[in-house]
């Protein structure tokens, strides 16, 4: 493994100390909720976004380059993990500006909302750093009960309890799809750890089936967290009843956290699982960026339209995992040309989920930035008008309808561009043509929104203030969107590197 470090015990807690800040400042947030009496709750979201902040300190401390195993092999920081962990904390601190800026609008505030942020950011941070089976379901389960709460948990919002429950109830069946998976792949390889399912594939034990049925089991349990068709159906329902920030958050993070493992993961069974797992992943990957597109042009609630849109991106995310596991990336016979495909799929899933999580932070902000204390901001046809009303509002989700489009020179061109040449580069050319015209598809629904606010006379009902704060927020987001679309290569070479320095 290059630059690979085992560090003794006394350094591990130097490794593990962003972990431990961002554990640590749950309790603490907890705790000055509960003795500090005030009204309004300020303070607690300043001191999520400190212990935020100070995660990102705190990884930065060690530097760069080299992976560190700690807890016995529980857990491989690096830069792999480093990355996803800066996006992480990114959208926790957008995603806490937003709710901020919710809650002193409606006068109804939700002090459990900062605790569960950061134990839901815990969740995800072990989850990408996770090397073992047992730190998987950990990672998985302290993301989604924590996640679970916040979609449903606005007190007397019907809809928010039904979000809630319908996501408690699916992901219950999904957790125990993939405990019956990791339980299989247990009995096969005779330990938890990742290294000893690969030497147990690696050596060709004759009881593989057992290991594709457990892969296939751990597979519809990441599905469900990344909203991978058919397992999706929460997706719509729990995005439109939970809040707008939390909507955001999930579309973003915790679909980043789920493909941070399912990419690890997809490597460690390539190439002696390829043979079932690449055909399966190509059909699962065509399916849900047909249907996830296909579906949206009907809809007319735009919490939903983004919601289909996460699951058709979910798709083409999944057409990178395809490149990382398909047979020119692990060509045994052109190692150069195998690690080549794989670095260029691997970079552009990392530089694609940064660019989605970007534009989709800035669509969900304004979403909430539009809502109003007794409804959220949901119909398109509210939105007629709103370049005359709220014109900055409007431009920031035109931007941001764009990215997710793939309209030059947004980011989202950009990173469907370098995830389309990876495909192509592995030979995968139909696939990747089913991509591109799933995207013109996108085009309609899309501009749909941005026809409605531009063209469209103002109509009783609609939107005529915003809060300025998120809107500003969403606007920093939409500032990015434009100069990551203009200057990307010096993000996709760092990612690039990243990629280099990984050994599954």
């Amino acid at each position: 493994m290059n630059g690979f470090i085992a560090p003794a015990i006394g350094d591990q807690i130097g490794v593990l100390l962003p972990y431990l800040i961002v554990a640590g400042g749950g309790l603490l947030v907890m705790l000055v909720d509960a003795l500090v009496r005030t009204k309004r709750k300020d303070h607690l979201s300043f001191l999520t976004m400190a212990v935020l902040l100070l995660s990102v300190l705190a990884q930065m401390r060690g530097g760069f380059g080299g992976e560190s195993v700690v807890l016995s092999g529980m857990l491989t920081v690096g830069d792999y993990s480093r990355y996803f962990n800066f996006l992480f904390v990114g959208c926790a601190v957008l995603t806490t500006v937003f709710a901020g800026a919710a809650f002193e609008r409606s006068g109804r505030q939700r002090p459990e909302f900062f605790p569960l942020l950061l134990f839901c950011v815990l969740g995800m941070m072990v989850l990408a750093a996770a090397s073992d089976l047992l730190t998987v379901f950990l990672g998985i389960e302290t993301m989604s009960l924590s996640l679970y709460v916040l979609a449903g948990g606005v007190r007397g919002n019907v809809r928010s309890a039904e979000a809630g429950f319908k996501y408690l109830l699916l992901g219950g069946f999904a957790s125990a799809f993939l405990l019956m998976g990791m339980a299989l792949l247990y009995g096969f390889s005779g330990g938890t750890a990742f290294s000893d399912i690969a030497r147990a594939l690696a050596a060709g034990a004759s009881d593989r089936g057992l290991a594709v049925l457990g892969g296939g089991l751990m597979l519809i349990g990441f599905g469900f967290k990344v909203a991978m068709v058919p397992f999706h159906m929460w997706t719509p329902d729990v995005y439109d009843g939970a809040p707008a920030y939390v909507s955001g958050f999930m579309a973003t993070a915790v679909k980043a956290a789920g493909f941070a493992i399912l990419a690890r993961f997809a490597c460690l069974m390539q190439p002696q699982l390829a043979f079932s797992w690449y055909p399966v992943l190509v059909g699962l990957a065509i399916v849900t960026m047909s249907v996830g597109n296909l579906v949206a042009l009907a809809q007319n609630n735009i919490k939903r339209l983004l919601a289909w849109s996460s699951i058709a991106h979910a798709g083409y995310l999944l057409v990178g995992i395809v490149t990382l596991i398909s047979p020119a990336a692990g060509n045994s016979g052109q190692m150069m040309l195998g690690r080549e495909v794989g670095e260029s799929a691997g970079a552009a899933l990392l530089f694609y989920l940064l660019a989605y999580s970007l534009m989709n932070l800035a669509a969900f902000g304004i979403v909430g930035a539009l809502s109003k204390a007794d409804k959220e901001a949901d119909e398109i046809e509210r939105y007629a008008g709103l370049s005359r009303r709220k014109p900055l509002a409007a431009a920031v989700l035109a931007i941001a309808m764009l990215s997710l489009a793939g309209i030059p020179p947004m980011v989202g061109f950009m990173s469907k561009f370098y995830l389309f040449s990876a495909v192509v580069r592995a030979g995968l050319v139909p696939l990747a043509i089913v991509g591109v015209i799933n995207s013109l598809v996108s085009v309609y629904y899309y501009l749909r929104v941005i026809v409605v606010m531009y063209m469209k006379q103002p109509e009783d009902g609609g939107y005529d203030s915003a809060d300025t704060v998120a809107v500003s927020a969403a606007a920093v987001l939409a500032g990015l969107v434009l100069l990551l679309g203009v200057m990307p290569d010096s993000v996709h070479r760092a990612a690039q590197e990243i990629f280099r320095q990984i050994t599954f």
